[in-house]
């Protein structure tokens, strides 16, 4: 019995882990299935050392359920952390969202007066607790560069470049983005159309 260590090692993790039911159900019925053929098979005799253990069988059945079900674990991390991320964007373009209005007030980081940054600085540090360097070219030194093609709410928008980068807002999706306008004199929703930015970055 010491030789079915692996699949009752095996069945434990199962039975108290983490993993979904519908896996944990199937494995243990294919460990139990294994095991029980195992037990009820004869054991090797000195002069049949060439035929190989059916407990040797169980072993190697116990790898493979354990790189399955490693699969299975890895997919479903993979899946739940694109679902955070997803819900981390929307959260960032619903604060930017109730922010709509304050007036543009230079050097403003609160919701009595927002510049660009300040904007932008106060939507990441509320929506996620990501606390954003002060100006907008310090900001832009951050993140993943992201092409105009390929963006998803949440990514910040620059416009300017290097040390001369000097507008920042927030892509709200469908072409559209939140900022913190001088012109416009206030936060509010704008397009490409209307003012283009230089180049994009990705913080989630």
């Amino acid at each position: 019995m010491a030789r079915l260590g692996a699949p009752y090692r095996l069945a434990g993790m199962l039975i108290h882990g983490t993993f979904p039911q519908r896996v944990r159900t199937l494995v243990l019925a294919c460990a139990l299935s294994a095991t029980m053929v195992a037990m009820s098979a004869p054991e090797a005799s000195a002069d049949q050392g060439a035929i190989e253990s059916p407990f040797t069988k169980v072993e190697d059945f116990a790898s493979d359920i354990k790189d399955y079900v490693g699969s299975v674990a890895d997919k479903a991390e993979k899946e739940a952390a694109r679902k955070q991320r997803a819900a981390d964007r929307a959260a960032v373009v619903a604060e930017a969202d109730d922010q709509l209005g304050v007036p543009y007030v230079y050097g403003g980081t609160t919701p009595s007066g927002f510049d660009c940054s300040g904007f932008t600085r106060w939507v990441y540090e509320h929506a996620l607790g990501i606390d954003l360097p002060r100006t907008a070219a310090e900001q832009s030194a951050l993140g993943k560069s992201v092409s105009m093609d390929k963006l998803k709410p949440g990514d910040l928008l620059f416009w300017g470049s290097g040390s001369g980068v000097y507008h920042v807002g927030i892509y709200a999706g469908d072409g559209e983005y939140i900022h913190a306008s001088t012109g416009g004199g206030r936060v509010m929703r704008a397009t490409f159309d209307y003012f283009a930015p230089s180049f994009a970055k990705r913080l989630i």
